[in-house]
């Protein structure tokens, strides 16, 4: 029995003891496993790739914005003065400059078509039943002038000469001459270029027209150049003068004398210029005068027209030049009803917001109600003279704007013409010879006898081609 309970008893510390060793081993085996476990997670967290070789990228500089450039702007200190603007700055600087040549070339177009070779020859002078009119034919071919022919009339051939280097500063002032096209005109230096036997489509380039003829080609008149009295030396020092004048105004207009300036000659346009001394005697305002070329103590510099507030302007034999350099002063144009158009006289306006003149009626009848109004209403007066200088001083009548419009007016003649200028002719003698002088010889030797159109030495040369 104690042998049979001994078994037992060992059987049952067997069972145990192996379950005893059963859980330490899985003990073991649990805590090697979570100890392997634990060094693998640790390597694996520990380990890190090798780093690729890291190369600098070029980074490219950081782009500047575009800068669009500006419109080109007129300016009349920078611009005034250059002749040789573009066709496209002409434009966007004066853009209403050549409303007389589109006028002048529409009517051709409308009336017979074109410009024959026949229009453009000098008068002859069975053509006139009394003198013959101052005229120069003129050719431009390859960017050069040359004079065909030279008439004499009774006005100084000066005004010829003053037209022509004009001219000649306009195409010699572009980068490239050749660009105007070949063409040939004639131009009357007269005062009043009537038809030849009053010829009613006689076409020539005059200094103005009236106002009912269509024909004529209006050229910026010799003034220009130079006004033919003593004191002015030249149009643009003439601007330099009057812009050194206005200067010494601090005020500007307000400084200067509530006054109307005239001085001129009663010998010309008598009726029109005597009502303008009757309408403005007596009167406070006035300081119109008619001068005595024999007694010189009344006549007034062009520049010091400028010293008043107030100046008026009366037409000559037909237009006057004097008004183009009225336009520089800071001052309120007075101007009579017109009868002739000069070239930029579209831009005239004697109303509305841009009103730039003050008009009154031929006879003057009304000039001392205007200027009694215009005096008690000095911002309106301001206003005026304000916008003639801006119209006129400091855009349109600048030398910039003339050598525009001579450039314009070449390109639209030669738009209208059906024939194309030779630069060369056969003479009577059979030889081949240039049509012509240059202006180069023309110019140096001016003084020299022109007969029949040509210098003494080359009529053998050069044969009569009208």
């Amino acid at each position: 029995m104690y042998g049979k309970e001994r078994w037992n008893l060992g059987d049952i510390s067997s069972t145990a003891f192996h379950r005893r060793l059963f859980w330490l081993v899985l003990a073991v085996l649990t805590t090697s496993t979570l100890f392997l476990l634990s060094r693998t997670n640790s390597k694996i967290s520990s380990f890190r790739p090798p780093s690729p070789e890291v190369h600098p990228v070029a980074v490219p500089p950081a782009k500047e914005p575009v800068k669009v450039p500006e419109p080109w702007r007129f300016d009349t200190h920078r611009d005034g003065l250059n002749y040789g603007l573009s066709d496209e700055q002409c434009d966007a600087a004066f853009p209403d400059i050549f409303q007389e040549l589109t006028r002048a070339r529409d009517h051709i177009i409308k009336s017979k078509g074109s410009i024959t070779k026949e229009d453009v020859h000098v008068d002859r002078k069975e053509e006139y039943k009394g003198r013959q009119h101052g005229e120069f034919h003129v050719m431009i071919f390859d960017g050069q002038l040359y004079i065909i022919k030279e008439v004499p009339g009774e006005p100084d051939r000066s005004r010829g000469l003053a037209a022509l280097a004009n001219m000649y500063r306009a195409l010699s002032s572009i980068p490239d001459p050749k660009s105007i096209p070949n063409i040939e005109f004639i131009f009357d230096i007269e005062d009043v270029a009537q038809d030849a036997n009053h010829k009613p489509d006689r076409v020539r380039w005059t200094w103005a027209r009236r106002t009912e003829n269509p024909w004529f080609w209006v050229m910026p008149d010799f003034d220009g150049w130079a006004y033919p009295d003593d004191g002015v030396a030249s149009y643009p020092q003439f601007r330099e003068d009057v812009a050194e004048l206005e200067l010494g105004y601090r005020n500007g207009w307000d400084e200067k004398p509530s006054k109307l300036s005239w001085r001129g000659s009663l010998a010309v346009n008598t009726q029109l210029r005597g009502d303008l001394v009757a309408a403005a005697k007596g009167h406070n305002w006035s300081d119109v005068e008619a001068i005595d070329w024999h007694d010189r103590s009344n006549i007034m510099a062009m520049q010091d027209f400028c010293r008043y507030q107030y100046v008026a302007h009366t037409e000559g034999n037909s237009w006057s030049g004097r008004l183009r350099y009225l336009h520089n002063c800071d001052s309120v144009p007075v101007i009579h009803k017109l009868d002739y158009v000069a070239h930029y006289y579209p831009l005239l306006k004697s109303s509305g917001p841009q009103q730039n003149f003050v008009e009154v009626n031929r006879n003057w009848s009304d000039l001392s109600e205007k200027m009694e109004y215009l005096i008690q209403h000095p911002d309106l007066a301001r206003h005026i003279a304000g916008e003639s200088t801006r119209v006129f001083r400091d855009r349109y009548l600048t030398p910039a704007a003339e050598a525009c419009y001579w450039r314009r007016m070449f390109k639209l003649w030669r738009s209208v013409m059906s024939f194309e200028p030779q630069s060369h002719r056969v003479a009577k003698d059979g030889k081949i010879v240039r049509r012509g002088v240059s202006w180069e010889r023309f110019a140096f030797r001016q003084e020299k006898s022109f007969e029949h159109g040509f210098f003494e030495e080359d009529k053998t040369k050069y044969d009569e081609e009208d």
